[in-house]
């Protein structure tokens, strides 16, 4: 059964700009090397609409198991990917990024 990953955060208001092509910049980089996301079954984002806090985005990565998520740490250790991951925690408010790990239970 899947596990998910689910990372919440609210991008600064004056780094709002800088998101999108960051975001993209990751996109691309994904698409352009699976062997750095192979244990990683889906990703999706998400921003919320209505609801606090406002802007919020939803960030879900999927993998088989808490074991290949564990496993697969190609992601953390490629330097193209630490480095959009820095400049990623730049845009976010600090106070409103959390992470937890997720698995269906009906």
């Amino acid at each position: 059964m899947s596990i998910l990953v689910v990372e919440t955060y609210v991008v600064k208001a004056e780094k709002r700009a800088e998101f999108t092509p960051l975001l993209n910049e990751f996109l691309k980089y994904k698409q352009d090397h699976p062997q750095v996301f192979r244990g990683l079954k889906s990703w999706r984002l998400y921003k919320q609409n209505l609801g606090q806090p406002a802007g919020m985005y939803i960030e879900m990565w999927e993998y088989e198991s808490l074991a290949a998520m564990e496993a697969d740490r190609s992601c953390e250790e490629d330097e193209e990917m630490k480095r959009i991951s820095a400049g990623f925690h730049q845009l976010v408010e600090p106070a409103t990024f959390s992470a937890s790990i997720w698995s269906q239970v009906a």
